[in-house]
């Protein structure tokens, strides 16, 4: 796992700093997993920090593997602000928690390779997946091509964002862009993190919450 903090000035003179990690899931020792509050949707709907929700998944695997560790956390899927339901799909350990939407999903399948889906290619790997999450809004890169809108307020506005992709060799690139905070970090619109995430090498790429 590679992790860059990156510095850029947009087209309109702002800037934007940007963490990407890579993680070479083709390795038999590295993975990404899916997680919830406590590391257990079982105890119901609920609000964790990222970081809260890293050590509690630390704390339940390390007495079974030796070695593990998380080296890398970041936010997923929309949720309900209110209960913290996730908004799309939820696969923790082969168990599905909540159904995909029309969103479609990101997931580590039981071979440990990665899969950017639709809705309607749910059903066609639903017994392959290990994890998963849902997407959030719009899926930025397909087949190699951005392919994000540009004519819907939320994806031309500026915001703190987070996505997921994989690149043509099968790793996958986690990225989170700092918004909000300017002159630190203006923040970028869906279109800006496109870019950001094919220049990473993303052949398919989908946006989190």
């Amino acid at each position: 796992i590679v992790q860059t903090i990156n510095y850029a000035t947009t087209a309109d003179n702002k800037q934007i700093v940007y963490y990407v990690a890579t993680v070479d899931v083709t390795r038999d020792d590295v993975t990404i997993m899916a997680n919830y509050k406590d590391n257990n949707p079982g105890g119901g709907w609920g609000m964790q920090r990222v970081e809260d929700q890293a050590n509690a998944l630390l704390n339940n695997y390390k007495s079974k593997y030796e070695h593990f560790n998380v080296i890398v956390a970041t936010n997923a899927d929309g949720y309900n602000m209110s209960t913290g339901k996730p908004g799309g799909l939820l696969v923790m350990d082969g168990v599905e928690w909540h159904p995909v939407d029309g969103d479609g999903f990101f997931a580590i399948l039981k071979d440990g390779s990665a899969m950017i889906g639709t809705q309607a290619q749910y059903t066609q790997y639903k017994d392959q997946i290990q994890d998963a999450i849902g997407g959030f809004g719009a899926t930025l890169i397909k087949n190699g091509e951005i392919v994000v809108k540009k004519s819907a307020s939320h994806t031309s506005s500026r915001a703190s964002r987070t996505a997921v992709g994989i690149t043509a060799e099968g790793k996958v690139i986690m990225m989170v862009l700092d918004g909000r905070q300017e002159p630190f970090s203006a923040g970028g619109s869906m279109e800006e993190i496109a870019q950001i995430m094919l220049d990473a090498g993303c052949v398919n790429a989908v946006n989190l919450d």
